[in-house]
């Protein structure tokens, strides 16, 4: 709905107002009541670097989130890139599948894609 409504509003502010509201009234729902909140994420590709994305809503998801991982699409595979963590390294990666019981691990090495901006 934010692509929606930015493509809609005249005032890119208050949108972004709108969706920092929102990001905020989560994270005291998380602390407050000790629940967690999983909030996924549209990326686009960086039109100055065809090599790298950027997520849909900018530094306002990447500021109100304590981990952002990044996940990836192979043609055997899938894998996930952890991008922030407040205890664990930036840069971590793990590739795996998605099989009928759940996640299933991958042997066969493959080559991680760029950084997320």
């Amino acid at each position: 709905l934010y692509r929606l409504e930015l493509g809609r509003s005249e005032g890119v502010f208050e949108v972004n107002s709108a969706l920092g509201k929102q990001i905020a009234s989560l994270v005291e729902i998380a602390r407050k009541h000790k629940i967690p909140v999983l909030v996924t994420n549209q990326v686009y590709a960086d039109f100055n670097n065809k090599d790298k994305v950027k997520m849909v809503g900018g530094d306002l998801l990447k500021y109100g989130s304590k981990c952002l991982i990044e996940l990836h699409k192979f043609e055997n595979c899938r894998g996930m890139t952890l991008r922030k963590h407040r205890s664990m390294a930036e840069g971590k990666e793990l590739k795996f599948n998605v099989v009928a019981d759940g996640i299933g691990s991958v042997e066969e090495r493959t080559e991680m894609p760029p950084k997320l901006l």
